[in-house]
């Protein structure tokens, strides 16, 4: 009886292995982290950055050793009154553009980031980020870059184009038409992270 009652957990355990155990990292985004969004007019550039963000965010990392992957998700909560475009003029139109008063806050959300590739201290990421923008939600594919740092820390960075429009914004016109706000602009972060143990 002991006999086939071995050959059995040796016929289990050899075609159902034993379920691979997640390792989960914690990094939480510091306070010195830039997050700007950029774009243009018919006459200039302008980019228009977060410069009081307060820190605290965490992504995490899980990471399944038995396929050698990582798997990264979470998100980071922006005030949009704290966004200056270093002109008066040009940040107030922008807060009112992604309507401040109903919509205080912006977000970014990193949904399931895998490695791509890699090479000494920096992995390539690839997956899908939701933004939003003036209370509406869309998700974009992306692509950040991870360099790891000594002493627990490490920098994401990457960027994303979109529109106004996709967010059911219209682009402001100012002074009768004469300045036209293109629909085109671009999610810029790079996001310094500690390790929280």
């Amino acid at each position: 009886m002991k006999i086939v009652v071995l050959v059995l957990i040796s016929y289990f355990s050899f075609f159902y292995p034993k379920s691979e155990v997640p390792e989960v990292k914690i990094w939480r985004i510091a306070s010195d982290s830039v997050i700007e969004i950029a774009g243009s007019t018919n006459i200039s550039s302008f980019r228009c950055e977060s410069n009081a963000y307060q820190g605290g965010d965490v992504l995490k990392e899980t990471y399944f050793p038995d396929r050698h992957f990582s798997e990264w998700s979470g998100e980071i909560i922006l005030k949009t009154v704290n966004f200056d475009c270093f002109n008066a003029i040009m940040t107030k139109d922008f807060r009112e553009t992604l309507q401040m008063g109903q919509h205080p806050t912006i977000s970014v959300r990193f949904l399931n980031l895998i490695k791509e590739s890699e090479n000494i201290n920096q992995e390539n990421l690839r997956g899908e980020v939701e933004i939003t923008l003036a209370g509406v939600s869309k998700i974009y594919p992306i692509s950040c870059v991870f360099l790891a740092k000594n002493g627990g820390k490490a920098l994401l960075a990457g960027e994303r184009k979109l529109t106004f429009t996709d967010f059911e914004i219209d682009p402001p016109v100012k002074l009768l038409g004469t300045i036209k706000v293109r629909d085109s602009i671009e999610v810029n972060f790079a996001l310094v992270l500690e390790e929280h143990i």
